[in-house]
């Protein structure tokens, strides 16, 4: 094979590269994305199956009371001085129970939740106290604000034989996990079941130490991975019962531990929350990198509690009004049997002023009091994730009830907590890497390959071809010139005869 045969090789050979890179630039994606889908599918038997039911990780809820230390002096006009107290730490164990496969594609399951103390991450322990409002003293207060004189007063006179006071003194683990009250005990006795609460106990998180939280029903990617773990159905239902519009009580969403894959910047994904009585939508943030992965972080939209005029949309969760809260702020007491619970994000981060200028000692940050989560975009498996949480209760003036009637309209803040994960181990951080990282080095790596060779093989090609041309355009010109002269004396009739040299005499 000659040197022109060589060139036209090395040519064909460069495009033939150039053309897979481009091809693989295509097709590379769809094509490992197909092999991740298939082992993301929730399916009984599979690892992915078994991390999705039992996850091999350990998250953390972190509780933070704001002690009240001027109890007296608020209730004679000052504003409220609060101290935060915190973390009270507690490690969870997740596990989903009750699971059941469908023709549809989808699988029911509940999560049940176990939670222990963990003295070593705490600043203090359970008997720790706190000083803060009477919750079920307001919410008793909240609920006869519109009735008649005659019921007023006969709720300030069963105060004053139980001699409640507008705020108590309870240990940590009370406030958590419960204590008796006498307002609850008689509230269950003399009131209808479905006005009345449900226990004669108070806490936060009463009843709550390995409960579920409800039946889901999601789907398991089989059919369509675009719908991946969202929830189909929750306790049955596909709407919610509190809100105003079809829209507002649609649950929509995933639980909040996993999404579809394929997330990118512009994705608006949605968190359901039975406590939030709501789903949440997530917008993005910004780009985030933990343990080797990159993910992006996405958070709710600023106006997610805004007020209506601000944002319309929020018209359909004012059930009680106008006035409607917002501005930051939002009204769950319709989900909360009518208990005055409003929520936000802690220290009224990005709400109204005025909640902040109402109370001293809040101080908001975006860092530590904003709700995320943390996602790689490939797979949509959180790699982060602090869900966090303001319990704010709106005090009301009642000046028939004398254990109330130093009280004035303000949102209280109560306490804030923060539940997510932010560690994992190590066999999960080598696989999210290998599902995220792995097929980006790839394809960059075969990408520059065949691009870059099949370029280089190109442009060599060019350049050999345009020498070639070049050298023959000037050589082989004068060669020519060389050629027309000599048959013109190869074939003259008379050929020229050398002649002797002329010769020299000698001296």
């Amino acid at each position: 094979m000659g040197q022109r045969g060589c060139t036209v090789c090395a040519g064909t050979f460069g495009l033939l590269l150039l053309i897979m890179g481009i091809l693989t630039a295509v097709f590379f994606d769809p094509l490992i994305n197909s092999f991740i889908y298939k082992e993301l599918i929730l399916k009984n038997g599979t690892e992915m199956f078994e991390f999705w039911r039992n996850p091999p990780i350990t998250p953390y809820l972190r509780m933070y009371f704001f002690n009240v230390t001027n109890k007296e002096e608020f209730l004679q006009g000052e504003k409220p001085i609060l101290r935060e107290i915190g973390p009270y730490s507690y490690r969870e164990h997740w596990q989903k129970v009750n699971i059941s496969f469908h023709d549809n594609g989808t699988v029911s399951y509940e999560t049940q939740r176990h939670y222990y103390f963990d003295p070593s991450t705490s600043v203090g322990s359970e008997d720790d106290i706190v000083h803060t409002l009477n919750i079920p003293l307001v919410s008793a207060v909240h609920s006869v604000r519109f009735s008649p004189r005659l019921m007023k007063l006969a709720l300030s006179s069963m105060l004053e034989v139980l001699k409640a006071e507008a705020f108590v003194s309870h240990t940590v683990g009370e406030l958590m996990w419960g204590y008796e009250d006498e307002l609850l005990r008689i509230a269950k006795q003399i009131l209808p079941p479905e006005k009345s609460f449900p226990s004669d106990k108070f806490g936060f998180f009463y009843d709550k130490n390995g409960s579920t939280d409800g039946v889901f029903n999601v789907f398991t990617g089989k059919t369509d991975m675009s719908k991946y773990t969202k929830i189909d159905l929750f306790n049955q239902e596909h709407y919610l019962q509190f809100w105003k519009t079809k829209e507002c009580n649609k649950i929509e969403g995933t639980d909040g531990t996993s999404y579809p894959p394929g997330i990118t910047r512009d994705s608006t994904v949605h968190m359901f929350n039975k406590n939030l009585c709501r789903s949440l939508p997530l917008v993005y943030w910004h780009d985030v990198e933990k343990f080797g992965v990159r993910g992006y972080r996405f958070s709710p939209p600023p106006d997610v509690f805004a007020y209506v005029k601000d944002n319309p949309e929020n018209m359909c969760y004012c059930v009680d009004g106008p006035p409607c809260a917002g501005g930051g702020v939002f009204n769950i007491s319709a989900c909360m049997m009518d208990a005055p619970t409003l929520i936000s994000w802690p220290h009224f981060y990005q709400a109204d002023p005025s909640y902040l200028n109402a109370v001293v000692g809040l101080q908001p940050h975006p860092d530590e009091h904003s709700l995320y989560v943390d996602i790689s975009p490939r797979t949509g498996s959180p790699i982060g994730a602090e869900a966090r949480l303001q319990i704010n209760v709106e005090l009301t003036k009642v000046p028939e009830i004398k254990a109330a009637k130093d009280l004035r309209s303000i949102l209280f803040p109560v306490l804030w907590f923060e539940d997510g994960v932010t560690q994992f181990p190590d066999s999960i951080i080598e696989k999210l890497q290998m599902a995220s990282n792995m097929p980006e080095v790839t394809k960059a790596s075969m990408l520059w390959a065949l691009l870059g060779f099949g370029t280089a093989l190109l442009v060599a090609t060019l350049v050999t071809i345009v020498a070639n041309h070049f050298h023959l355009s000037i050589f082989g010109t004068s060669n020519s010139a060389d050629i027309t002269t000599t048959p013109k004396d190869v074939g003259h009739s008379n050929p020229v005869v050398p002649t002797e040299p002329e010769k020299v005499d000698e001296p």
